[in-house]
């Protein structure tokens, strides 16, 4: 029997073994990742193209100028005179209330402003992804895995090279949730203005967010976020009354575009049935009555909005693959619970293969179809000894 001063040899060892086997872990991890930090750097360096961006600040310009910002016409007349030249043509689709969030950057000229929103974008992101690995219970030392997944998140690179507005909706999600967890609840109505910027992405986050508010008794939160979309929209109407041609011809433009499961489904099946556009999403509805009526009783938010994200974003009835930027809070809770399981490297791989396989198909409606594939890892990862996702949670019912 050793004395009372002895070492044991397996508690002598396992704080040096467990400290390599991190750091091994952690090695691995990055080098698999190699390849996409380069595709990410290169993605920096290249010349932004016109594409989305060039749709944002045609229709603000067309806002500030009095002319009709949901005017295909007069948007493509301003996208041909900044050097577009494909037939395919554009027109913003965002409500009314997302009209002065694009104002701003319309006042620059056309690609300082380009730059201004990549800048914005980058710092929004970055933020948010920090934060969420926070809010997720991730620890501070271990906050580059948060960035390393920032990184080669192509769908966040593509969204930023574009110059879509999902990054501002992410940091809409993230001033949310914590301004929830602090109990800040006309603060957390106020963030759901920016959720509405692309309220399709994230219908079912928003029917959760509004039957956990009347369970609650939180009215703050729906009644902030209705009147400020209110205001914004009225604001923008007495500015500019053509704003009204919102409601004409949008919805037109956005269902001829095959994009999301639904536009996959009408691709196999015929364009012409339009109601297949909307399979997914009422699928999805479906999915969600199940869901709340099995979690209503004990819903914490930390552990049901992983899922709950994804599966709203993956069902909506028109989005891109890079419209799963928005779906970053679910990857980073995914990298949370990985990082505490220890399977770094294998949970990397299959984490970096589903965008090689997505990326396989393009930009199209396929490519929106595979990115289904982040739900079933989702799932498969819950289904391992994966710690659950707990956070540090705070009492969100007083």
């Amino acid at each position: 029997m050793p004395s009372s001063g002895t070492v044991p040899y397996r508690s002598y060892f396992a704080e040096p073994t467990r400290s390599f086997n991190t750091r091994l872990a952690a090695f691995l991890t990055l080098l698999l990742s190699v390849p996409f930090f380069i595709k990410r750097a290169l993605l920096l360096l290249s010349p932004l193209p016109l594409q989305d961006f060039m749709t944002y600040w045609a229709a603000g310009r067309l806002f500030l100028t009095g002319a009709n910002p949901y005017s295909m016409s007069a948007t493509v007349a301003i996208d041909r005179s900044l050097g577009w030249t494909n037939e395919q043509q554009f027109v913003m689709l965002n409500p009314p209330w997302s009209l002065p969030f694009v104002a701003p950057l319309a006042m620059m000229p056309f690609h300082v402003a380009h730059y201004v929103s990549l800048s914005i974008s980058l710092a929004l992101e970055l933020i948010c992804c920090l934060a969420f690995w926070r809010y997720f219970g991730g620890e501070r030392r271990q906050q580059w895995i948060a960035v390393a997944v920032l990184a080669t998140f192509l769908p966040a690179a593509a969204a930023e090279h574009y110059g879509q507005i999902t990054p501002l909706i992410f940091a809409g999600v993230t001033g949310f949730f914590f301004a929830l967890r602090h109990r800040r609840y006309v603060l957390a109505g106020a963030c759901l203005l920016i959720f509405g910027l692309k309220p399709h992405l994230v219908y079912l986050v928003l029917f959760a967010i509004l039957l956990w508010a009347i369970q609650h008794r939180k009215w703050a939160i729906p009644i902030t976020g209705c009147v400020l979309a209110a205001l914004a929209s009225l604001g923008s109407i007495a500015f500019n009354r053509n704003v009204l041609g919102f409601f004409h011809g949008t919805f037109d433009a956005a269902v001829q575009t095959d994009c999301g499961a639904g536009g996959f489904l009408r691709v196999l099946f015929g364009r012409q049935h339009l109601w297949l556009q909307f399979v997914p999403s009422a699928a999805g509805i479906v999915w969600f009555a199940w869901y709340w009526w099995r979690y209503h009783r004990r819903w914490v938010w930390e552990e049901r909005l992983p899922l709950l994200l994804l599966v709203s974003i993956g069902t909506s009835p028109y989005f891109w693959w890079h419209d799963l930027a928005v779906g970053l809070p679910s990857i980073l809770a995914l990298a949370v619970q990985v990082a505490r399981s220890r399977q770094l490297p294998s949970a990397t791989f299959l984490y970096l293969g589903i965008q090689v396989f997505i990326g396989l198909f393009g930009v199209n409606s396929e490519s929106s179809a595979a990115s289904l594939l982040w739900i079933v890892l989702y799932v498969l990862i819950q289904f391992t000894r994966a710690p659950r996702i707990s956070g540090r949670l705070v009492p969100e019912a007083a």
